[in-house]
């Protein structure tokens, strides 16, 4: 087979389409039916080709159509080639269509960081189109919380307040094991470990949070007056504190879950349950076509946290 003519020029787009569509497809008719047009269309174009290039891509004895040992390298080269305009002609439509949409996203600053950011890159796989802010806020009745897009509150489940529930509260004490180890700590803590191992305290004056007064009295075991304890106001600081085998912090699960799997912390009990305490979920326009996606992306991703009567 001789080259055509103009065989320093380009082939058609036509005819590389044409050819990647069969040789990745296995028929001409396959090729046909995906870019809506007729299985001689699709035989011309790869002939065109075929002369252009002077050679044969195909080999078509015994009535199978097989790329040639020249036609598969071809089709590796071309395949990327087009994998790319493709993505360049979508990325053009879609700047055509207007600016991406923007989301803001707003939570306790121990949620983002230990449950929402690792799971950023989940989200933004989902919803490529959409950019992301993150805001990291603490105060129940901050303006910010309310204005943002989607907002994630901890506490009390609110009447006045639509929201979904995310995730059920589960509060236990955590410790690294090393510490564990060597304060003797066995699978419960019990009041006599109290004597002798140094409380991490979440913020105390924060009603939302259980602080280990509560959480003693809730277990039945007495906790003296101390004075040797730090109040961390930002969770991820104490979570980083127990990390680093200063002491035992009350873990809540769903921000603690990643620490337990790779065996950087351990769980001891007893374990607590408020049931009218969660994480909830609220759209500030939970219809929006954009908004809501993202809301049922979230619940999904939270499901193993959720109770069967969770409420709206």
């Amino acid at each position: 087979m001789k080259r055509t003519q103009n065989s320093q020029s380009l082939p058609s787009l036509q005819s590389l389409v044409a050819f990647e569509a069969t040789a990745r497809l296995g028929s001409m008719t396959a090729a046909a039916d995906e870019e809506r047009t007729t299985q001689p269309a699709i035989s011309q174009r790869i002939r065109a080709l075929e002369e252009w290039a002077g050679m044969p891509l195909f080999d078509r004895k015994g009535g199978k159509l097989q790329l040639t040992a020249k036609g598969e390298r071809f089709r590796r080269e071309v395949s990327s080639g087009l994998s790319g305009i493709r993505g360049a002609c979508d990325r053009l439509l879609r700047e055509g269509e207007g600016p991406a949409p923007s989301v803001v996203i707003a939570a306790g600053s121990g949620f983002l960081h230990l449950w929402l950011l690792p799971h950023l890159p989940a989200m933004k796989q989902a919803f490529p189109e959409v950019t992301f802010t993150l805001k990291p806020i603490d105060r129940a009745d901050d303006p910010e919380l309310q204005a943002a897009d989607i907002a994630i509150r901890f506490g009390p489940y609110l009447p006045q307040e639509e929201s979904q529930l995310l995730a059920r509260e589960e509060v236990f004490p955590v410790t690294s094991p090393d510490y564990a180890r060597s304060n003797a700590l066995g699978s419960e803590l019990k009041a006599s470990d109290l004597d002798h191992v140094t409380l991490l305290h979440q913020d105390i004056h924060e009603p939302r949070w259980l602080d280990w007064l509560q959480w003693c009295d809730q277990v039945g075991i007495e906790l003296a007056p101390r004075e040797d304890y730090f109040a961390y106001h930002n969770y991820a600081l104490l979570l980083h504190a127990t990390l680093a085998r200063q002491g035992v912090a009350l873990g809540w699960s769903i921000l603690v879950e990643e620490y337990l799997k790779t065996g950087q912390l351990i769980a001891l009990g007893p374990r607590i349950k408020r049931t009218e305490y969660g994480y909830w979920l609220s759209a500030k326009h939970h219809r929006s076509a954009v908004v809501q996606p993202i809301c049922d992306w979230l619940m999904a991703a939270m499901q193993p946290y959720q109770p069967v009567d969770a409420r709206y």
